[in-house]
């Protein structure tokens, strides 16, 4: 039965990195295949790369080009 469990958790992973490789895709145009398969270190090396794409954008709270409208 664990084994099982295992092996549903890892697919729901595998499906949770391409969604957040999809959402990176539309962000930045990247695709990175490999990170599919990694179960942990995958999802978080794609969290963090969604959340450095996302705040890197200028945005009107940071004060960077103010001047620029």
């Amino acid at each position: 039965m664990e084994i099982a469990l295992i092996i549903i958790a890892y697919i729901l992973n595998v499906f949770l990195n391409r969604w957040l490789n999809y959402i990176l895709y539309k962000m930045e145009g990247i695709i990175f295949t490999p990170s599919w398969f990694c179960s942990i270190i995958g999802t978080c090396a794609l969290l963090v790369t969604i959340i450095i794409s996302y705040t890197d954008k200028p945005n009107w709270f940071t004060g960077r080009d103010w001047d620029k409208k």
